[in-house]
């Protein structure tokens, strides 16, 4: 790329113009500091905000250049990596000064010290750096990661690693996608969780780490999701509230049951077959859960992430902005970093993370294939955001159900009847997915009581939706279009009445 085509893309998250070297001496060190700390950088002397090119005067353009350098070798440290030339612009004299990314983070300027002379790039803005990203930047200069580190209140005994080994082995198990799959399983040790930095051995005493804390949900590093959702467009009044704790896979599928519990749920007929169709792709919204949980910064562990279903979207934050020379351009097309190395080990070895680097591009897919508008991520500096725009039925397209009718059911969620008919959707859709389900089981996954479950069992049976096949042993059948003629779930006066 000439440096005429650099021009005419405009400042960004690493190019930034200064007309003149001096004009704002400060400024510029903040980002060079910034570039440094990111993935390095371009900053054009004698080029306007506009992209006009005024120049550097040429008997001066010399003198401007060994002055920069003179400023970045005093004011900065460590001692930034940077290479400074001329070019040619129309007959204009400009300065290019390269900006090399680091690899001796965090860097700062003096006069303002190791705490709050820390930069770092946000978009095409330069920002000081907070107590988790300078944290974050150092720890990265030496190869680790916070995950990592250890934790030294977390319980941790042969029994508990073992007790943790089991669940991971099980975990992965079902989240097989074939039967195949799950025979390719390999049982998990303590020494496979210690290559991975899960736990380590110091004088034959096992030592937790932060990750460790994570996935058995350990009070010493304890970590939170807070749910919401809202009336309207904005966060001025909630509907409804819960929060989650515990180790972080079951906080994973907590809070993806809860998001769908909350969106509209339909269904469509493909012959005599009954599928229910959420408004939202389900395993997209699953990919977006997970990235909060897998690439959030956990410095500040106690900062929860938060999901918040409003009429018109999901969304959902997670502490941190995005990892070390990421842009949200390059992270929606496709571009991933690790950021927590042992938690993303254990996260793939339970096949919750399914392929590196692909999460965001498939979500982008799937939300093509239903219809819906692209997501939108926001890098804050401080947090990510991701906005999933609904496609809420409403009265614009009040054309589009009346052509439905007949063929679906669309749940209203503006009434507390919508969470009793959403049991009897969630039993169903588990049950086609899972048909050994046991009614504890049913009553966790629905986030019910037992009793709950017995009774829109004992309604899902009597309507002729589901039917026990074998006795204890047996499994559940999803009668869909077998014996019977095609008919929406029970409503809730049907639940009512059946239960008197």
């Amino acid at each position: 790329m000439t440096i005429q085509e650099t021009i005419r893309q405009g400042e960004g998250y690493d190019l930034e113009f200064k007309r003149m070297p001096n004009e704002d001496r400060v400024k510029y060190l903040k980002t060079v500091i910034a570039f440094a700390n990111g993935k390095g950088g371009t900053i054009l002397f004698g080029v306007a905000n506009d992209g006009s090119v005024p120049g550097i005067d040429k008997s001066r353009v010399f003198a401007e250049m060994d002055g920069i350098a003179d400023s970045i070798c005093n004011a900065c440290s460590p001692r930034v990596p940077i290479d400074i030339g001329i070019e040619d612009v129309g007959g204009k004299s400009v300065i290019v000064l390269d900006v090399l990314a680091g690899s001796r983070c965090p860097y700062f300027l003096k006069a303002e010290g190791d705490k709050d002379g820390v930069y770092v790039r946000i978009g095409a803005t330069t920002q000081r750096a907070d107590d988790a990203t300078r944290h974050e930047l150092a720890l990265d200069a030496e190869g680790r990661s916070f995950d990592s580190e250890p934790c030294p209140n977390a319980k941790i005994t042969e029994a508990r690693i073992a007790a943790l080994c089991a669940s991971m082995y099980r975990i992965a198990r079902n989240n097989a996608r074939s039967e195949s799959e799950r025979k390719t399983v390999k049982k998990i040790t303590p020494n496979q969780l210690q290559a991975w930095g899960v736990i380590s051995k110091v004088r034959n005493r096992w030592i937790a780490s932060n990750t460790y804390a994570l996935l058995t949900g350990d009070k010493a590093f304890e970590t939170r999701v807070k749910c919401g959702v809202f009336k309207g467009d904005s966060k001025a009044v909630f509907v409804d509230r819960r929060e989650f704790t515990g180790p972080i896979y079951e906080q994973i599928e907590e809070t993806h049951k809860y998001i769908l519990s909350k969106i509209n749920m339909g269904c469509v007929f493909e012959g005599i077959q009954r599928r229910d169709l959420y408004e939202l792709p389900p395993d997209a919204l699953r990919e977006l859960v997970i990235n909060a949980f897998a690439h959030r910064n956990y410095f500040e562990h106690d900062a929860p992430i938060f999901v918040a279903v409003y009429d018109t979207r999901v969304e959902i934050t997670s502490p941190g902005g995005l990892p070390r020379g990421l842009t949200v351009e390059k992270v929606l097309a496709g571009r991933s970093k690790i950021r927590n190395h042992a938690l993303a080990e254990a996260l793939n070895y339970m096949n919750v993370i399914e392929q590196w680097g692909s999460g965001l591009r498939r979500v982008s897919e799937e939300l093509a294939a239903y219809g819906a508008k692209p997501l939108q991520l926001e890098d804050g500096g401080v947090d990510v955001r991701v906005n999933v725009f609904r496609n809420a039925a409403s009265a614009d397209n009040e054309d589009n159900r009346a052509a439905n009718e007949g063929n679906c059911e669309i749940n209203e969620v503006n009434e507390a009847n919508h969470e009793v008919n959403a049991v009897n959707q969630r039993i169903v859709l588990v049950l086609s997915q899972n048909p050994k389900s046991t009614i504890p089981e049913m009553a966790r996954i629905c986030n019910v009581s037992r009793a709950t479950i017995d009774r829109a069992v004992k309604v899902l049976k009597d309507s002729g939706h589901i039917r026990r096949v074998g006795g204890t042993r047996g499994h559940w059948e999803v009668l869909q279009g077998k014996g019977r003629r095609s008919e929406p779930l029970p409503s809730p006066s049907q639940r009512e009445g059946a239960g008197k």
